[in-house]
């Protein structure tokens, strides 16, 4: 794992899903042109709140940020600089290099001796599906249909793409072997054999391990992103206690109930979207065991029901909004 930054850039890893005559097709320009027109609507909705799903994705990164150890990272650089002074053929440096990393791991071992790991980067990962609920469904049941034939691995193949999701993984250099791996170089270098250390360095780098993943659909946080765009249209319709008609000519009031008719319609548009990504992300089997989708409609089909009549839609999102983001908080805590 080749990890020059604290924070590894973000990987985007686009699989699109498409069924055409039993065939799967998968992430390639030609591929995406061949799904059906809902895969494109998707990904166009889906872009119209990328930079909300990005705010999210960055606030996650920040906490995990602040517990990454300042002592387990001066180690990991230490160790990197042990590497490249043998390289460039200065083996005091790389000795003065190893001594510091020793101290440095000394210091976190004496603070708690009983501490396995230390988390030293995080990597973020976001992985989409470009595909609409009825091409989900579809693959769904092939992958039955697959399992059913014992044909394991073309089930196999189907399933991984069906995914759609931020991963934020915790990388943790391991205690238990990392400290006597860094002591035994040492030895090598003294008694000149330089490439065997070199290889020993290169090998200790390869020991870090991930030892926390948190998982979230991204569905979820458009859902998210939708029912706040529809709160906020919401806010910019007046209420009837605030409209006077006795000020305003017929040409005025008739220009009000035209904009507030178009912003309704903006609204129930969002909440539309907001349903499709709930849809996908439980076709895609994310936090069922929650059981909290139904919950979810219900209460955006109450929501429909006060833009369709005559009540102001005002604050009625609040409780949705809550509950969507104790579900993803839910989510990232699995």
């Amino acid at each position: 794992m080749n990890l020059h930054h604290p924070i590894k850039s973000l990987i985007i890893g686009a699989l699109v899903l498409g069924l055409s005559l039993g065939q799967h097709l998968w992430a390639n320009e030609p591929t995406k042109k061949q799904i059906t027109n809902g895969s494109t609507k998707h990904e166009e909705v889906a872009s119209s709140v990328q930079s909300e799903v990005e705010s999210t994705e960055k606030e996650e990164v920040v906490k995990k940020r602040k517990a990454l150890v300042k002592e387990a990272l001066n180690a990991l650089s230490g160790t990197k600089k042990a590497l490249k002074a043998l390289e460039d053929g200065n083996t005091k440096d790389a000795l003065a290099a190893l001594a510091e990393v020793t101290g440095q791991l000394e210091i976190i071992i004496s603070r708690d001796p009983h501490l396995a790991f230390v988390p030293v980067d995080v990597e973020v990962t976001s992985t989409d599906i470009y595909a609409d609920l009825d091409s989900i469904k579809k693959a769904k049941d092939q992958v039955e249909d697959f399992l059913g034939n014992g044909e394991v691995q073309q089930a196999r193949v189907l399933l991984s793409g069906l995914a759609s999701e931020l991963v934020v993984s915790t990388i943790s250099l391991p205690l238990a072997t990392y400290p006597d791996a860094v002591k035994a170089v040492v030895p090598l270098i003294d008694q000149g054999k330089i490439e065997k250390a070199k290889a020993a360095l290169q090998s200790i780098l390869q020991t870090l391990v991930v030892t926390n993943e948190r998982v979230v659909p991204l569905p979820i946080l458009r859902a998210e992103a939708f029912i706040k765009k529809a709160d906020d249209l919401a806010k910019q319709i007046e209420t009837p206690a605030l409209k006077n008609p006795t000020k305003r000519d017929e040409k005025d009031e008739a220009k009000i109930l035209e904009n507030e008719k178009f912003q309704k319609e903006q609204i129930l548009e969002q909440l539309q979207n907001a349903r499709r990504q709930l849809k996908m992300a439980e076709a895609l089997g994310y936090g069922l065991k929650e059981d909290r989708y139904k919950e979810f409609h219900e209460s955006i089909e109450a929501i429909e029901e006060k833009v369709h009549g005559e009540e102001s839609p005002q604050g009625v999102f609040a409780s949705l909004k809550r509950s969507l983001s104790q579900f993803e908080q839910f989510l990232f805590e699995e």
